[in-house]
């Protein structure tokens, strides 16, 4: 998670036209590192009974981390991250400022929660657009213009991460948890395949885009995108491990290589 923050990052600040990494880069990096933890604390709150059934050999379940300890670290987490953003200036606070209160919309899951949850992928369409918001601070806290490279890195985040919440979920029947639905469990297979393929290809649009039309702009969007799509082989019989890796290292790699493409020192 720590290196999904560093190339978020990194890569808004190559997005944006190579501003040189400092202090500001790094409460950046800080902020969103808290953010994805009082995500987590929020998330283990909203599944604590499911996940006890589950999950019950997680520490969480064995009461040796209790929620409650989980509850004040994430608020602790939360005043620093308010803190910081203000400090950052007055863009990069309304960016997080509107990120926090949607993640508050989530914890409450919109106040449709038995419904989105008998639909996952709409229940991930509808909470995706977090990683979006989270791409638009990124960005605020790099002080650049808000022109068509902002689209494009906010398109990448959003597609890109889809594909990594995909990917953690994409399992073959005899890797199925019982009472834990996944991808393949709500769409079958090749549906759920299909899904994150598609996410890919979107995703590497957007850094093409991003990157203009040039054999290096091609390499950028085209070589990761090729290596995850491979990690799909076997349709049939590619394992969940593989598949996530691909789509972890799919994220890191493309954000990395725009990083490398177009940031200047």
């Amino acid at each position: 998670m720590g290196a999904l923050c560093g190339a978020t990052v990194a890569g808004a600040d190559a997005g944006a036209g190579g501003v040189r990494v400092g202090l500001r880069d790094l409460a950046a990096f800080a902020v969103l590192f808290l953010f994805f933890f009082h995500l987590r604390v929020f998330d283990e709150h909203k599944d604590a009974e499911a996940d006890a059934g589950a999950y019950p050999d997680r520490l969480l379940t064995q009461g040796v981390v209790t929620l409650s300890l989980l509850g004040s670290l994430a608020a602790g987490a939360i005043f620093v991250e308010a803190a910081v953003s203000v400090w950052l200036g007055k863009a990069a606070a309304i960016a997080w400022f509107a990120t926090f209160a949607f993640t508050l919309a989530m914890r409450a899951e919109f106040g449709l929660g038995d419904w989105l949850r008998a639909r996952m992928v709409l229940y991930a369409l509808t909470h995706n657009p977090v990683t979006g918001l989270l791409a638009v601070y990124a960005w605020a806290c790099t002080g650049a213009a808000w022109d068509t490279r902002f689209v494009a890195y906010i398109g990448f985040a959003s597609f890109g991460s889809l594909a990594f919440e995909v990917g953690r979920k994409v399992r073959l029947p005899a890797e199925e948890v019982p009472g834990v639905e996944s991808y393949t469990t709500a769409l079958g297979r090749r549906g759920a395949l299909g899904l994150l393929a598609g996410s890919y290809v979107l995703a590497a649009l957007c850094v093409g885009w991003l990157v203009g039309p040039s054999l290096v702009g091609l390499a950028v969007a085209g070589v990761p995108l090729i290596v995850a799509l491979a990690t799909l082989l076997p349709l049939d019989r590619a394992p969940a491990k593989r598949v996530e890796l691909g789509a972890s290292l799919y994220l890191l790699g493309s954000f990395g290589a725009l990083w490398g493409v177009m940031w200047q020192p």
